[in-house]
């Protein structure tokens, strides 16, 4: 069952990405979808990042949202940043690591040089709000920007996705692509 869930985010994401694509992923966990991604597609990179905070320091709308990542102990943060390093190890200088504030990341990246940015980190509707604007100026102008849990109708995952996303691309006149997974994508060849 979670392999058939990752290989349809996985496979959500590698559509939108053309020939030797350079792709971020943010919110990594594990690295299991990051892992799924370089293996599939041995000519794209990947950026991953991650705080791998822990539930002390997590933001307080991040806890709000009930998310079982926004309450690990220290000691879990710290044994998911070594699996997720571990996890993509084999794949050398096609991945880099960021470990930052998701909506503090793109400083240290090139604006307009990835052609898919896919979001997983905090699902607050503020988190979400955060990352969309922190991260849309690093798509490149033809490329797309997606993310996790969007429209998911389990309560336990009622979370800010929808919202945030629905209020950034109404205000942008861009259409919202639902694909597997509870994945969201937008296209921004259209800003």
């Amino acid at each position: 069952m979670v392999k058939a869930v990752l290989a349809q985010r996985g496979d959500a994401i590698l559509r939108r990405v053309p020939h030797g694509g350079r792709v971020v992923e943010v919110g990594v966990l594990i690295g299991a979808l990051s892992r799924y991604l370089l293996a599939r597609r041995r000519d794209i990179s990947l950026v991953m990042v991650d705080n791998w905070a822990h539930a002390e320091i997590q933001p307080e709308a991040y806890k709000a949202t009930r998310d079982v990542h926004a309450y690990r102990s220290e000691a879990r943060a710290r044994q998911d940043e070594a699996r997720a390093r571990q996890t993509v190890a084999m794949f050398g200088d096609r991945v880099s690591i960021l470990k930052d504030d998701s909506a503090d990341a793109p400083k240290a990246l090139e604006p307009f040089s990835f052609d898919l940015v896919f979001l997983d980190a905090d699902h607050s509707e503020i988190g979400v709000t955060r990352d969309i604007e922190a991260w849309s100026p690093m798509v490149k102008p033809d490329g797309w920007l997606g993310g996790h849990d969007y429209a998911n109708p389990d309560p336990a995952f009622d979370f800010g996705v929808t919202a945030a996303v629905d209020r950034w691309s109404a205000d942008r006149g861009l259409a919202v692509d639902v694909d597997q997974n509870f994945t969201w994508f937008a296209s921004l060849r259209d800003i």
